[in-house]
């Protein structure tokens, strides 16, 4: 009678420190996987822009310049890229139309936005560049894309990046009024 006596508070404490040990180990778990299964996403600051002199997109943008009658043949770009989001690269040029001090919303650069995947031809805009996403964004079958935005004077213009596809939406902006 006496060893079981004695074996009851060892075995509730033993069922205490298993407890709590399983407790720790969950949150534990549970934070290391936040960590892992949020990936970094670009938006308002996604990196410095990169001067582009060549590469696969060079003679095509050039095209671009070309047609467009730019002065200026200087092209940055941006590189967006996420592992295992099932969406390969995606470039964002940039090419200055005039160099001034005041630019408006749609005057100071042509944005070209080029998705290594997709093998149409690249989406130009005289919007804006203001973001990008590039996580937690889903189509309705499950798939990803990524997601860009460009402000116009008085809209947005949104854009899916798929593999196969551009889907651009454009978005009235409210008019601000002057107070």
């Amino acid at each position: 009678m006496s060893k079981s006596i004695h074996a009851e508070p060892i075995r509730s404490l033993l069922k205490k420190f298993m407890a709590t040990a399983f407790v720790v180990c969950l949150f534990g778990v549970l934070s290391l996987g936040t960590g892992i299964c949020q990936a970094p996403s670009y938006a308002e600051e996604p990196g410095p822009w990169v001067p582009y002199t060549s590469g696969r997109y060079f003679g095509q943008l050039q095209k671009i310049v070309d047609i467009y009658r730019f002065s200026d043949r200087k092209i940055d770009y941006l590189h967006f890229e996420l592992s295992d989001a099932g969406v390969g690269p995606v470039d964002l040029f940039r090419i200055p139309v005039r160099r001034s001090a005041d630019c408006s919303l749609s005057d100071c650069y042509f944005f070209v936005l080029v998705a290594s995947d997709y093998s149409g031809a690249p989406l130009v805009t005289p919007c804006q560049f203001k973001e990008a996403g590039l996580t937690h964004l889903f189509n309705p079958d499950g798939s990803r894309f990524y997601g860009f935005e460009f402000f116009c004077e008085r809209s947005v213009l949104q854009v899916k990046v798929t593999p196969n596809h551009f889907m651009a939406n454009l978005i009235e902006r409210p008019v601000e009024t002057g107070k």
